[in-house]
């Protein structure tokens, strides 16, 4: 089941994207003119962080003492489940057009945005999936191997970021909120015993370097 919702979304997605440039936008537009899309070193450095974080954590001894020290701690009670992290994950994206909606200017159109988030979902999507499936980490649970990165945590984060970007210069509060948000998707992954720490570590960096890879290609894209 939970691999016909995969595949589902992504199709949703991909048509999204082949759409939504011919409704927002005129044929042989370049997307995102006028804007600084420059991708600098820097800006690698906190994702790539994450990401190398979670992998040695995950992949080491490491895995025992962390990763398991921390699910034993939150999980030392049999305390009650939520599925709260299935839904507000999403916030972070969603926020981005909500916020437009009610008359926060956004650094890019409504069909950039579009275009942003699409994109962005997209190659989080084949990134998240192909770690998955190609590392075959054994979740918290036991019986699954999908467990490394956490893909909610990649759709929190990758929100939280297209939130800073479009928002943050001018609105630090939403920037910080955004974020405040995906770290609490994360923080339920973990609560819930569906992702070890390291999971959540390297989603938060795939989820970052998605959406800053899809802002430095997009000038480079027409429709």
């Amino acid at each position: 089941m939970r691999r016909r919702e995969t595949r589902l979304r992504f199709w949703l997605i991909l048509v999204g994207t082949l759409i939504a440039p011919n409704v927002f936008a005129q044929h042989n537009d370049t997307l995102l003119c006028g804007y600084d899309h420059s991708f600098t070193w820097q800006q690698s450095v906190a994702p790539s962080a994450l990401i190398a974080t979670g992998t040695a954590i995950s992949f080491s001894p490491l895995h025992k003492t962390v990763d398991g020290r921390l699910r034993d701690c939150l999980q030392y009670d049999k305390h009650l489940r939520s599925e709260i992290e299935n839904s507000i994950q999403y916030a972070p994206l969603a926020s981005v057009f909500i916020l437009k909606a009610c008359g926060i200017e956004s650094r890019h159109s409504w069909r950039d945005l579009v275009c942003l988030e699409a994109g962005s979902a997209i190659l989080a999507f084949s990134i998240n999936t192909g770690m998955k499936h190609t590392l075959g980490v054994e979740r918290p649970y036991s019986g699954v191997y999908s467990s490394f990165p956490s893909g909610h945590t990649v759709t929190a984060f990758l929100g939280a970021e297209i939130l800073r970007r479009e928002y943050g210069k001018e609105y630090p509060g939403i920037a910080i909120a955004g974020y405040t948000l995906a770290t609490g998707v994360g923080i339920m992954r973990m609560y819930n015993n569906r992702h070890w720490a390291s999971d959540v570590l390297a989603g938060a960096g795939v989820g970052i370097l998605s959406a800053s890879l899809m802002y430095w290609l997009a000038p480079y894209l027409t429709f």
